[in-house]
């Protein structure tokens, strides 16, 4: 800094007095630039060991605040988080599509849980298998996922599904026999269409897309062409049957634990193809049901 400024002071104070000869008449002498390269050696100085000193002040203090404020939030009381607000939630999961998805994968699913943070689970297992604590047959999203985390909070765990052995065989073996009907082979095929697309929607959308009310309502408009299809055929029109028994059993069931439990916020996870229904038998019995856009950001 010193050396700079006495090697730069002759030619400025030179074009200086080029521009303003009326008032600079000398050249500079040494006294006024041994002047000037004691304060450029002094401003250097301080502001090189100042701004030195503020960086790592700086960064010091980043990382105390940023310790604190860390240790406050892990140590925030439940109670003072965001939760979800007293009402049902019925979040849809896509089973296996979970696998093949980009954003709504079976992690989400657990952190989806972990944001609402809910009174009351309402799973798709059987009765029995949440009784005994077991689960078999719950779909692996929920399973490995979210039923973990609620264990780990404490909260109750209700089966919600329904299924009959006997009837389920004979519901199988129609859907098989249906998929395979040359008669129904246009139908079949713009139902897989239809269901392609929206499990390409799941793949690159997250929850609050695919849970939306307008995709629910899609859902709902593709189930019941489908519905109207096999009801043109008297050997298909079990499938709707049981399928509205199914739903009805486990809107049944989601309704029980509500009056059990009232006033507390219940998560229902369940396969997003009984979502439409449940939201409707629901709010048929005066039930709150949120939507996404009234969950916690």
């Amino acid at each position: 800094m010193t050396i700079t400024s006495c090697v730069l002071s002759y030619p400025i104070w030179k074009f200086l007095r080029l521009a303003m000869p009326f008032r600079l008449k000398t050249d500079i002498t040494i006294l006024e630039n041994n002047c000037m390269q004691s304060m450029a050696s002094s401003a250097g100085y301080s502001t090189g060991g100042t701004m030195v000193l503020a960086n790592k002040v700086l960064r010091l203090l980043a990382i105390i605040m940023f310790s604190f404020f860390a240790q406050s939030h892990a140590e925030m009381p439940a109670s003072s988080k965001v939760k979800m607000k007293t009402g049902v939630f019925v979040l849809g999961g896509i089973h296996q599509a979970h696998e093949k998805a980009k954003i709504y994968t079976y992690q989400r699913m657990g952190q989806i849980y972990e944001k609402l943070k809910p009174d009351v689970l309402c799973v798709e297992t059987l009765p029995k298998f949440s009784a005994d604590n077991s689960f078999t047959g719950t779909p692996y999203d929920f399973k490995k996922y979210v039923i973990p985390a609620a264990q780990k909070d404490g909260i109750p765990i209700s089966g919600i599904d329904w299924w009959d052995n006997e009837k389920g065989k004979k519901w199988e073996e129609l859907q098989d026999q249906a998929s395979n009907d040359a008669t129904l082979q246009k139908e079949i095929d713009l139902l897989g269409g239809m269901f392609k697309l929206l499990n390409d929607y799941f793949i690159r959308s997250d929850f609050r897309e695919i849970n939306s009310e307008h995709v629910t309502r899609m859902w709902a408009a593709k189930d019941r062409f489908r519905n109207d299809v096999f009801e043109k055929h008297s050997k298909y029109a079990f499938l709707k049957e049981y399928e509205r028994m199914r739903n009805e059993n486990i809107a049944k069931n989601i309704l029980d634990t509500v009056k059990k439990y009232p006033d507390k916020s219940v998560l229902v996870a369940v396969g997003i193809a009984h979502k439409y229904y449940i939201e409707q038998a629901l709010r048929e019995h005066e039930i709150k049901v949120l939507s996404v856009d009234e969950l916690p950001d």
